[in-house]
C-alpha cells in the first residue's frame, strides 16, 4: 500500500479520536490538524490580553504596517525565528475588521478568527524562510477568492512571481475561467492539475494544505482536510514543474478582491503512517477513502 493512501488512514484516524472536524468547510485551529504530525512553524494572529507576546498584546487591530515585533511568527516550536515582515497584512478580528462591498466578510471561522486574522487590500503574497524538511505540509485558512487562493514553496519570498517559486491555485467547483486546482511557475505559466477543489463558493471561509514531498516529486492537496488528490510532478505537463520543488520559502496569498482574510497558518512534517493493527480496524470499519490522483 502506497505511502500517500497510509497517510490520508492516519489523518482519518486522528479525526476519528475527535482532534478535528475534517469535513467542515471553515477554519482548523493550529495544532487541530488531522495532516500535522509536528508542527515547525504556527500562527494564529491572536492578538490582545490572550497573544504570546508584548508586541501582540498591545497590538490595536488593524494597525497597518505592522509595528515591530507584531510580524514574527507566533511559535517557532523550537526552530529559527521567522517573521512575515512589516507590509503584507494587517491583524483584524470577528468585531473590528473592514468589508466592503464587492467582499463581505463572511463571520466567524468557528477556529478563532475572533482573536485575530490577517486582513489585506486587493491581492498579494506573503511567505516566510523554512527550508527544515524535504517533506512538509503547508496549511491554512483563507476566505476565498473569486479568482484564486495560492499557497506557494520555492527559492525566494513574497510572491508567486519568483522565477524559482511554485504555487498552487485553488478556485471554487466549475471556474468559468481557470481550472478548479491550477499549478503555476512565473516562467512556465498554469497547469490544469485536472483535480476538483470542492470548494462551494467564494467569500466563504475554507482550510487549504499541500503535502510536498520533493524527494518523491509529488504534492497532495487538500481542502478542508479532505483529499482531493496526489499530483505527480515527475509526469505532470511533461515534468516541466519538477525542477521548483524547492523548501527554501513556504507561503500564502491569493486574488481576485479588494479584501483578502487568513489565519491559523501552519507548517510541519506529516502524521506518522500508521500500524497494521490501525490499518485493520479501518479495514473493519470500511473507512478507507479513495481519492482522486492527478
Amino acid at each position: 500500500m502506497n505511502a500517500p493512501r497510509l497517510r490520508r488512514m492516519a489523518a482519518v484516524l486522528t479525526s476519528l479520536a475527535g482532534m478535528s472536524s475534517p469535513l467542515s468547510a471553515a477554519g482548523v485551529l493550529v495544532g487541530g490538524s488531522s495532516l500535522i504530525g509536528q508542527l515547525q512553524y504556527s500562527d494564529s494572529f491572536t492578538i490582545g490580553a490572550g497573544a504570546a507576546t508584548p508586541e501582540r498584546q498591545a497590538y490595536a487591530p488593524q494597525t497597518y504596517p505592522l509595528p515591530a515585533g507584531v510580524d514574527v511568527v507566533e511559535n517557532n516550536h523550537g526552530n529559527p525565528v521567522q517573521a512575515w515582515g512589516s507590509g503584507p497584512f494587517s491583524i483584524a478580528t470577528d468585531a473590528a475588521h473592514f468589508p466592503t462591498a464587492a467582499a463581505p466578510y463572511p463571520g466567524s471561522s468557528g477556529a478563532g478568527s475572533d482573536t485575530g486574522f490577517t486582513q489585506r487590500g486587493g491581492s498579494g503574497d506573503w511567505s516566510i524562510a523554512y527550508g527544515l524538511s524535504s517533506e512538509f505540509i503547508i496549511q491554512f485558512d483563507y476566505v476565498q477568492q473569486p479568482d484564486r487562493v495560492d499557497v506557494s514553496i520555492g527559492s525566494s519570498g513574497g510572491n508567486i512571481f519568483g522565477a524559482g517559486n511554485l504555487s498552487l491555485f485553488f478556485r471554487t467547483t466549475g471556474h468559468p475561467t481557470f481550472p478548479e486546482i491550477g499549478i503555476y511557475n512565473v516562467g512556465v505559466g498554469e497547469f490544469n492539475t485536472g483535480l476538483t477543489s470542492g470548494i462551494a463558493s467564494s467569500d466563504q471561509w475554507n482550510n487549504y494544505a499541500i503535502r510536498v514531498d520533493i524527494p518523491g516529486r509529488e504534492i497532495e492537496v487538500f481542502t478542508n482536510e479532505v483529499s482531493r488528490g496526489v499530483i505527480d510532478l515527475g509526469t505532470l505537463n511533461g515534468g516541466l514543474y519538477a525542477p521548483f520543488l524547492n523548501n527554501a520559502f513556504v507561503g500564502i496569498g491569493g486574488a481576485g478582491n479588494d479584501r483578502q482574510w487568513s489565519d491559523n497558518f501552519q507548517v510541519g512534517l506529516p502524521v506518522p503512517e500508521p500500524g497494521a493493527a490501525a490499518l485493520a480496524v479501518l479495514g473493519g470499519l470500511g473507512l478507507l477513502r479513495r481519492r482522486r490522483r492527478a
